[in-house]
């Protein structure tokens, strides 16, 4: 009886013990859990500031750490172009929200220089992260001498910062004045109009008693027409009726 007793006793004492312990337990370190903070949302704060991105956190209760900056095309300078966690992430407040910054793009869509001087599409370049590479010219009647034709690449072509862009400047066109050539012989007429830097056109022929045979008796375009370098000059010489 008396050892039934002590066992007894025991047992009461050790399940006693044991129930202290785990009361114990669940006080000191799982109420406190169940007693924290209740889980929040991460909000989405792509393309925002981080001036604006700080408000939003505080708000949710949350930290706001700036991870650096990247690179991005989806977003301009200075605004949140990637974070973590994700948005909709269920965090424990007062959790950190790292948040990167975009540099931009690294690509650029090459304006059109169209019109413009070289040393003012120079600068422009320059700003853009650019280079004038090869400057070639060609005569143009539509852009004035000096001015940009185009460019290669061409307007509108999206480049890397660091590209070369070459350039095409207009020559303009070069004009003069057609020379008096009614009067001369065709040979001493053809002349006239190479060293004029114009171009035989036509000879046609046709019977003239006003001039010697082999005059040039009529020119297009008539003398003293101011028309581009180059143009052809056609020419009527006098022949007699046979």
């Amino acid at each position: 009886m008396y050892y039934n007793g002590t066992k007894n006793v025991l047992v009461s004492f050790s399940v006693s013990f044991f129930t202290s312990v785990i009361v114990c337990v669940v006080f000191f370190f799982i109420v406190p859990l169940l007693r924290q903070s209740p889980d929040t949302m991460v909000p989405d704060l792509l393309g925002s500031t981080t001036e604006q991105a700080r408000v939003i956190a505080e708000q949710r209760g949350l930290l706001l750490v700036v991870g650096g900056e990247e690179e991005n095309e989806k977003f301009t300078e200075n605004l949140i172009c990637r974070q973590t966690p994700l948005s909709g992430s269920a965090v424990r407040t007062r959790s950190t929200v790292t948040i990167f910054l975009s540099k931009g793009s690294s690509q650029i869509v090459l304006p059109d220089f169209k019109g413009y001087g070289l040393s003012e599409a120079t600068v422009r370049l320059s700003g853009l992260g650019l280079r004038v590479g090869e400057v070639r010219t060609e005569e143009n009647a539509t852009v004035d001498k000096d001015k940009i034709i185009s460019t290669e690449p061409r307007a509108g072509t999206k480049v890397n910062k660091g590209d070369v862009i070459s350039v095409v400047l207009s020559r303009g066109v070069e004009v003069a004045k057609v020379p008096r050539l009614i009067g001369k012989s065709l040979s001493t007429a053809k002349r006239i109009i190479e060293e004029n830097g114009f171009v035989v056109g036509s000879v046609s022929w046709e019977v003239s008693i006003d001039y010697n045979v082999g005059i040039i008796m009529r020119q297009r375009p008539s003398a003293g027409q101011t028309v581009k370098k180059g143009s052809k000059i056609n020419l009527v010489v006098a022949t007699v009726l046979e």
